[in-house]
């Protein structure tokens, strides 16, 4: 059975009738790391929920990369502010390591949306995660020093050490790769 299926009845029960037509608009890839799911300056078309593996999101900023985001099994990737205005993004989104992805086109959710009252309520709540899990990242950066976001990281992706590099998570906690490098050196567990 689809797994993000199975993920979503684990939110809200699904009736069949209504699984069968998210399975159907439903597209199950295996995506290679290095693969870009999202070029800067295209529109964002899909929605992509991780089953395995890790993607990030970043934008470029006086000629660097930006890391804004990671995403780790059982989370939604995506830019979606060009997802629902339909204009082109000024992010990026890479697979950074072998993954299972089930991906869906917008336009097809919409009309499934509106036969079933519940799959739009899941759709709700699936935004509603998502704007929470960007509301903690906001409040990491106001109230939180980069040792505690650090942590926080760690708590969230224990194994990212090994996953990404070093610069790509110093950016995404907002410091110099020689602060992370002290960090680390100073990190308990």
């Amino acid at each position: 059975m689809n797994y993000f299926i199975n993920y979503l009845n684990q939110l809200s029960a699904l009736s069949p009738e209504s699984a069968e037509a998210i399975d159907h608009i439903t597209i199950h890839r295996n995506i290679p790391k290095h693969t870009l799911l999202l070029q800067n300056g295209s529109v964002c078309r899909e929605f992509h929920f991780l089953e395995r593996g890790l993607a990030r999101v970043f934008y470029y900023k006086d000629g660097k990369e930006v890391t804004a985001w990671f995403a780790s099994a059982n989370q939604i990737v995506s830019a979606i502010d060009s997802l629902f205005t339909g204009n082109p993004s000024q992010y990026n989104i890479e697979i950074l390591e072998d993954s299972v992805v089930w991906s869906l086109q917008y336009h097809k959710i919409e009309p499934v949306f509106e036969k079933y009252p519940g799959v739009e309520r899941l759709g709700r709540l699936l935004i509603t995660n998502n704007y929470l899990l960007l509301d903690e990242r906001m409040k990491l950066f106001a109230f939180c020093t980069a040792e505690e976001r650090y942590e926080r990281l760690l708590l969230q992706i224990p194994d990212i050490l090994q996953k990404v590099k070093l610069g790509q998570i110093a950016s995404y906690l907002g410091i110099s790769q020689e602060h992370l490098s002290r960090i680390r050196a100073g990190y308990k567990r």
